[in-house]
């Protein structure tokens, strides 16, 4: 009997170990709120300038001497990246042309393990695929059982999750500037039933932070100066930006702002929400957003095929205090869902202030 028992636990070990991951030691996201493992490609540096490019600009960098083994000194041009924030955003301003950022952005998703899933140079738009990270579940969560085998096998247990980015980037009056904008999303296994689910999780917005850090180390920034950057505060008062509904029943957004700044709150709304977007007019005043109706989120992770639709966002300026978001339906049939659409979206994006 006491075989039987014995091999009975060999057994429930070996499964158990199976369906759990031996713990490694991990790379922790210093500022997030859990620790996070992305592999980081250290042969991938930070001002890797592509051969078709030219190094930055000088504007707005310095030099800092960094003493080295044989008693020499070299010096380590640091590039400027200001912290740049609102009541609702923080982007970064950089000292670097929007085709260097675009080229520089891509190695620092690389070097993190990330492949590129979309991109767009002519609108400054790019989007990494979904990374799968393990996670630990504390040993509270586990049960005895699994707690102690936990620590007698060293093991941990854990659903995953993955984590996707996007990079935005816009131009400025000066060329030699660029304006950044990342967002992160995640999602999360969750246990449903008999089966696991993928679901949104809620941003983790402290490891957003962290990765706007490294984005900022990356492109030529000092560390030090980087964190004192992140870590100021500015004071949040809410605005309230209204939807109304017109005689049409389509919905139109409302902001409190002139059109240059109700354009790039609009943008950065549409980073939150995870609103594919397909072009953008700066000039005019538009974005040209993709939409597939009633595809659930899970089937939006899947290449499968489907309809898609375009609708354009039309910013009208009222006057200097008040700008308005007309949702236009490009293939002009106006059904009942697209309208009821328009409502849905507009709602979405004034929650985000």
């Amino acid at each position: 009997m006491k075989i039987i028992n014995f091999l009975i636990i060999v057994l429930i070990s070996v499964f158990l170990a199976s369906c759990s991951k031996v713990t490694d030691p991990v790379k922790k996201i210093g500022l997030g709120s859990r620790a996070v493992n992305y592999e980081v490609d250290e042969n991938v540096d930070s001002l890797i300038i592509p051969p078709d490019l030219t190094a930055p600009s000088s504007q707005g960098a310095f030099t800092k001497v960094i003493e080295v083994n044989d008693n020499s000194d070299v010096l380590v041009r640091v590039q400027n990246v200001e912290v740049m924030r609102d009541k609702y955003r923080r982007w970064l301003l950089v000292d670097i042309p929007p085709a260097e950022v675009w080229a520089l952005s891509k190695d620092f998703f690389r070097s993190y393990g990330f492949q590129i899933e979309k991109e767009n140079q002519k609108i400054g738009l790019l989007e990494t695929d979904y990374l799968e990270i393990e996670t630990n579940v504390p040993d509270k969560s586990l049960g005895s059982i699994r707690a102690a085998l936990s620590k007698v096998l060293k093991t941990q247990y854990g659903l995953p999750i993955a984590d996707k980015y996007r990079i935005r980037i816009e131009a400025t009056a000066n060329p030699m500037e660029s304006e950044v904008y990342l967002t992160l999303s995640s999602i999360g296994e969750v246990v449903s039933g008999a089966v696991r689910v993928w679901q949104p999780r809620e941003k983790d917005v402290e490891l957003e932070s962290e990765m706007l850090l490294q984005l900022m180390i990356f492109l030529g920034n000092d560390r030090d100066d980087s964190i004192s950057k992140i870590q100021s505060n500015v004071e949040k008062n809410k605005t309230t930006v209204s939807v109304v509904l017109s005689d049409t029943g389509y919905a139109s957004l409302v902001f409190p702002f002139d059109k240059k700044e109700s354009w790039k709150l609009l943008g950065w709304a549409l980073d939150e929400l995870s609103v594919d977007i397909n072009d953008r007019d700066s000039l005019e005043g538009s974005y040209f957003i993709n939409v597939t109706p009633n595809k659930g989120f899970f089937s939006k992770l899947l290449a499968t095929a489907s309809i898609t639709k375009t609708y354009q966002l039309i910013l009208k300026e009222d006057t200097s205090l008040q700008t308005k978001v007309i949702f236009v339906d490009l293939s002009e049939e106006d059904d009942e869902k697209t309208i009821s659409y328009s409502a849905e979206l507009f709602d979405q994006i004034a929650s985000k202030f």
